[in-house]
């Protein structure tokens, strides 16, 4: 979860997407609630998207839900292979 509100550039690069895709989604999210913008604070128009409540605990859910997933996924390998796949990740 976004420990601060985030402009969208900063979102998309996080993300690894361009930012257009970025923006369709945070006008959807805004629209049905979870997120809200605010205005930057040296430029109004670089606005910062901000999870709501609502908004923030649903991706605590979703993430939880994820999280619990890949455990049960990777249960039975064993610590080499666990160990390759955090080196895949770098």
């Amino acid at each position: 979860m976004a420990d601060r509100p985030r402009r969208i550039g900063e979102i998309a690069e996080r993300m690894q997407v361009v930012g257009p895709h970025v923006t369709r989604q945070v006008r959807s999210l805004e629209h049905r609630g979870p997120v809200h913008r605010l205005s930057g604070p040296h430029d109004r128009r670089a606005g910062l998207i901000e999870p709501t409540r609502e908004g923030a605990a649903s991706a605590n859910r979703c993430a939880s839900s994820l999280v619990g997933w890949f455990s049960e996924a990777i249960a039975g390998w064993t610590d080499e292979e666990r160990a390759d796949l955090g080196r895949l990740e770098e």
